[in-house]
């Protein structure tokens, strides 16, 4: 079986499990909490997926690095760790995230700028998504100087790029031909 497949089906026994008992925020901020970490500790991924350490040892090494966590949550790590596909709790993670985004009609997108740009541009980008898409957005920056200037917007599987570097090359390409 694929690894998505594994990790939507915990996934969404999880996301169903939170909504029955009314838990789903909090499995929400400890899922992206975890993702999070996942991100950029490396370790802790090497080590969930590594085939030396034991489960009792990850499970010890995660209650220890996540206090916070849910009781809801911990159980349900535990129960992963358990059936020894702790490997992909990490993917896991990011399911639930991707889930609950779905259920509550919220999107991300992520905004590439040559420049950083002051909160009142972004709030227009992103009232602007929002009315375009009927979603909520999150919005996710990043600076890129080779752009030049303009954005470049990723929603998904859709890019809206109006960069000055991208006008660049268009022109670049239309004399070129002729």
């Amino acid at each position: 079986m694929s690894e998505i497949r594994i990790a939507s089906r915990y996934a969404k026994s999880l996301i169903d499990l939170a909504n029955e008992q009314q838990a789903t925020e909090a499995i929400y901020a400890d899922m992206e909490l975890f993702a999070s970490t996942c991100k950029v500790n490396r370790d802790l991924v090497v080590m969930l997926k590594s085939p030396i350490i034991r489960g009792d040892q990850k499970r010890q090494v995660i209650e220890a690095s996540f206090t916070g966590f849910n009781k809801l949550t911990t159980l349900f790590v535990n129960t992963v760790i358990r059936k020894g596909r702790e490997a992909f709790l990490p993917l896991i993670a990011k399911e639930v995230i991707r889930m609950y985004n779905e259920q509550n009609n919220i999107a991300s997108a992520k905004v590439t700028t040559a420049f950083a740009v002051d909160a009142k541009v972004l709030a227009d980008i992103q009232k602007t998504l929002e009315s375009k898409t009927g979603k909520k957005i999150v919005l996710e920056m990043e600076v890129d100087p080779s752009l030049i200037g303009g954005l470049v917007v990723r929603m998904g599987d859709s890019l809206y790029d109006a960069s000055i570097a991208k006008q660049l090359k268009n022109i670049k390409k239309e004399l070129v031909l002729n």
